[in-house]
């Protein structure tokens, strides 16, 4: 067994294998605390899964999904930081650690939702970069959004640089800012919140 901790690093940023997305799941119920702490009329149900790189058909959230039945659905992953040599950010995107949560805009993620986050973003003086996903994710995403007779969906992700390496970083100012960014917009959702798009 190889003995790995989380190291604290310069500039508020920490070290560790498998933060994707054991850091993803900690936004997740950062969020929901800070939610709860000035609850909207929205309830907010979080939910961590399985299978979510292995199954390629939905795996637990799909699952989870039928079973919360929601009416939109807000994925937390990470997604590859840009900001370093020897990366394509034509085909990826330009997402800085540091540089606040990624929100995702393509063909699967709720045009609705996407303009929700990103106007929470700027209202909330959160800085933030937009990911175009051209198909799939690649994420839970995927599933959800087909779940049933279909769910609104969006994906928010924090960089991570060095993904699926024993040594990935991310900046805890991005993950303070993804669950801000998460809890605030679930203030916006009321019930008069239409989730279709004219």
């Amino acid at each position: 067994m190889i003995d790995s901790k989380t190291i604290d690093f310069p500039n508020n940023r920490i070290v560790s294998r498998s933060i994707d997305d054991r850091i993803g799941a900690f936004v997740v119920l950062e969020a929901l605390r800070r939610y709860a702490q000035n609850p909207g009329q929205a309830r907010v149900v979080a939910a961590a899964t399985t299978q979510e790189e292995i199954a390629w058909h939905g795996g637990g959230a799909l699952v989870c999904t039928h079973c919360i039945n929601p009416q939109l659905a807000i994925v937390v992953d990470v997604t590859f930081a840009t900001d370093h040599p020897n990366i394509e950010k034509k085909e990826i995107g330009d997402h800085k650690i540091g540089g606040g949560p990624v929100i995702s805009r393509g063909a699967l993620i709720s045009p609705v939702l996407f303009d929700l986050l990103r106007t929470t973003a700027e209202r909330q003086g959160i800085k933030y970069s937009v990911h175009a996903a051209g198909r799939d994710t690649a994420t839970n995403a995927d599933a959800i959004h087909l779940s049933r007779e279909g769910v609104a969906t969006a994906l928010v992700s924090i960089p991570n640089r060095y993904m699926h390496s024993p040594n990935e970083l991310v900046s805890l100012d991005d993950v303070a800012k993804t669950a801000t960014l998460i809890a605030e917009t679930c203030r916006e959702v009321t019930s008069e919140t239409d989730l279709t798009v004219r």
